[in-house]
């Protein structure tokens, strides 16, 4: 695991689907699949996926749903990152 530089939040790495890294935060979200236009990443046992959604609010939690990583770009509490700081 590594840290954000911008918050200190700690962070997993996933990868997107050209390749490149992508900092995630390190708790699993279920993932409402075409339900948005967010990326959400899964990274397990060396293969990577990208979601596209929205995650699902706590009233939609279910276990037939992905569960997956968000990018921490999207929720860095920094406001120098651009997150929701």
């Amino acid at each position: 695991m590594s840290v954000c530089r911008y918050c200190g939040q700690e962070i997993g790495w996933a990868y997107s689907a050209d390749g490149k890294p992508v900092p995630v935060d390190t708790e699993p979200v279920f993932v409402i699949e075409g339900g948005g236009t967010d990326s959400f990443y899964t990274y397990e046992e060396g293969e990577n996926a990208v979601i596209r959604g929205r995650a699902a609010r706590p009233e939609e939690e279910s276990r037939d749903l992905p569960v997956a990583y968000a990018s921490h770009w999207k929720t860095c509490r920094s406001s120098r990152r651009g997150g929701r700081g």
